[in-house]
């Protein structure tokens, strides 16, 4: 928190290389939550790149009631939100499983890659069923740990609200993880 604080105020001090550094520190994440709620698109880059902008240009107004970091995954919801309506919602089979495995190393890596892979594309499948309101709030929870109260202010909900979304998202993709493959939990 004090390393966003101080980023922050080199960047409002007109420090344009402060920004560079709070993007290092927050593009995996960013990403992680674009791959999550939309699947691994070749657009994503491009969301998580869009809310990365919408941050530099909206930093002057951040009022810091909340962490920094809240304040960045609400632009980063947003901006896929905004994404999947113009998109409406539509991830196909094909671009969750169109990433090609590593073939750089030895038969034992690609198969144990192409594992991988299967399950992951699996777990985006069944994550692309869930309704998205429950979606982000268990990937705020389960992928990128956010507390309960972090998530309610993300999401702009009560953390009840959160608690039952978090809930019924396990259960929707524990239903459809059984239903798509059986042993994936």
């Amino acid at each position: 928190m004090k390393e966003d604080a101080f980023y922050i105020e080199r960047f409002l001090g007109g420090e344009e290389k402060a920004f560079e550094a709070i993007v290092r520190k927050y593009q995996n994440r960013v990403l992680n939550i674009v791959f999550s709620l939309i699947g691994k698109d070749r657009e994503s880059e491009d969301i998580a790149q869009e809310a990365f902008l919408k941050a530099y240009r909206g930093l002057r107004g951040f009022e810091r009631r909340s962490r920094f970091s809240t304040w960045l995954y609400r632009i980063v919801m947003n901006t896929a939100y905004d994404f999947l309506r113009k998109r409406k919602n539509v991830v196909t089979e094909e671009e969750v499983l169109g990433q090609s495995a590593d073939a750089s190393g030895g038969r034992e890596d690609v198969l144990s890659a192409l594992l991988i892979k299967e399950k992951e594309a699996l777990i985006q499948k069944a994550l692309n069923k869930v309704p998205l309101a429950y979606r982000a709030a268990v990937v705020l929870k389960d992928i990128e740990g956010l507390s309960y109260n972090e998530i309610s202010k993300v999401l702009g909900c009560r953390i009840g609200t959160v608690e039952s979304r978090i809930y019924r998202a396990r259960q929707m993709l524990r239903k459809e993880l059984i239903r798509l493959g059986g042993d994936v939990i």
